[in-house]
């Protein structure tokens, strides 16, 4: 289990080293036992030259620029039941990349913000925005150390469980994140050793006058992971994984107890791409998470990771994603949360520039040594054109319900529906 993370990339996070997994090389065989280039002709991320954002060469660097407008109405902005308010809303997408064209190595800047304006009600108005850097090096034939560090200013969506305010601007935070990997092969064997950290540090909210202090939500996160993997047979291998985490938070609240925890993890997982029919991950394990106040007990139990893409035509591709993650707590009195998570998402290419996108989503969040739990679904449907390399075209229609077990905070529980026309432009 690992903090859950937000992913932007086009290909899902797992599938690279899914089909690194299955590349390792085979004694008596001169050639990968998978095709890489498996993993980029999928329906939504295959190369279309005729429409791909072709970039602007500077130096050593291609440079790729976005500028991108969306306007969307959404018929309840606070995610409540008590009071329900429509509006709409009008954003501004501007984004810049650069990545580097060396072939043993390379290099990637980014630069994002995402402005929203509302029509009616000011007060929801946000700017969020990241800027990152990643690289990746080959120390040798068989050895590459990969780093990234990104540095965000977001916010907690109305109807999250993060979302604990109402009455002023949604609650907003600094986030630092820092990733290290090393991956070094053995014939038929590889190993990854990993370190991630995030950094959030919660900004005060003012309420009629009130100013509101969340420090009490600063928080650490930091995982370091060991992976050991076998190659069975051509595109399949099996892996071990370890994890070890410490959760600390920046000031200790004595009515709400000492929320610091540590947890250490074992999964057993199987890692395929026999073709481009079925590629992806699956692993299950056990984990178990000590908290070194006593108010809270130590937990433990089933952990699993699931990971699925399912092409069967190559103008279809199915994803299925499951796991199971411990969140921080936002909330005194609440050391964190288990949640569980499972997305069902299709991309169709219904034509060579029109794609289908619908999508499903299910959240259980179970309080730590609590009796509640919220749950959350999604469903959407969307469709990218892609009019040329410069200009896409994007609407979506969703729909999005929260139900909050606790009978305090029942006016949480909402529906909302949203949709929306976006306009980008690729410089």
């Amino acid at each position: 289990m690992a903090c859950a993370r937000g992913v932007t990339s086009r290909t899902a996070p797992w599938l690279g080293p899914a089909i690194a997994l299955c590349t390792i090389p085979v004694a008596a065989m001169a050639q990968q036992v998978v095709d890489t280039r498996m993993e980029a002709d999928t329906a939504g991320s295959r190369v279309r030259p005729e429409y791909d954002q072709q970039g602007v060469p500077v130096g050593t660097f291609l440079v790729f620029a976005t500028l991108g407008a969306e306007a969307s109405w959404n018929d309840n902005i606070y995610a409540r039941s008590d009071i329900k308010a429509a509006d709409e809303v009008l954003a501004m997408r501007p984004a810049i990349a650069a990545k580097s064209q060396g072939s043993r190595s390379d290099l990637e800047f980014q630069s994002q913000a995402d402005i929203e304006r509302y029509a009616h009600h000011a007060s929801e108005d946000v700017v969020t925005w990241s800027v990152a850097g990643r690289g990746r090096f080959e120390l040798g034939r068989d050895t590459t150390v990969a780093t990234r560090l990104q540095f965000a200013s977001n916010i907690e969506q109305r109807g999250t469980t993060g979302d604990t305010l109402f009455g002023t601007r949604p609650v907003g935070y600094g986030q630092i994140t820092v990733d290290l990997k090393l991956d070094q092969g053995f014939n038929r064997t590889r190993l990854t050793i990993s370190g991630h950290l995030d950094r959030y540090r919660y900004a005060p909210r003012d309420l009629d006058g009130t100013v509101i202090d969340l420090s009490y939500r600063d928080y650490t996160y930091l995982e370091g992971k060991a992976r050991i993997a076998q190659a069975m047979s051509p595109g399949v291998a099996a892996y071990v994984d370890l994890e070890l985490d410490n959760n600390t938070y920046a000031f200790y609240v004595p009515q709400a107890g000492q929320r610091d925890s540590t947890q250490y993890a074992g999964l057993v997982g199987v890692a395929f791409g026999l073709n481009r029919l079925l590629q992806g991950e699956a692993a299950v394990g056990y984990f178990h998470r000590d908290f070194r106040g006593s108010l809270n007990h130590p937990i433990g139990g089933l952990d699993y990771n699931l990971s699925l893409a399912w092409s069967p035509t190559r103008l279809t591709t199915i994803s299925l994603i499951a796991d199971k993650a411990y969140q921080r707590a936002p909330l005194l009195g609440v050391a964190g949360f288990e949640q569980q998570d499972v997305s069902l998402t299709v991309v169709h290419e219904l034509r060579r520039n029109l794609l289908l996108r619908p999508a499903l989503a299910y959240s259980l969040a179970q309080y730590v040594d609590g009796p509640f739990h919220d749950r959350f679904f999604s469903g959407l449907f969307g469709a990218t054109w892609l009019l040329s390399p410069r200009w896409q075209v994007e609407a979506s229609g969703s729909h999005r319900l929260g139900r909050f077990s606790d009978p305090s905070i029942q006016p949480r529980n909402f529906d909302q529906n949203r949709f929306s026309v976006a306009l980008t432009c690729r410089f």
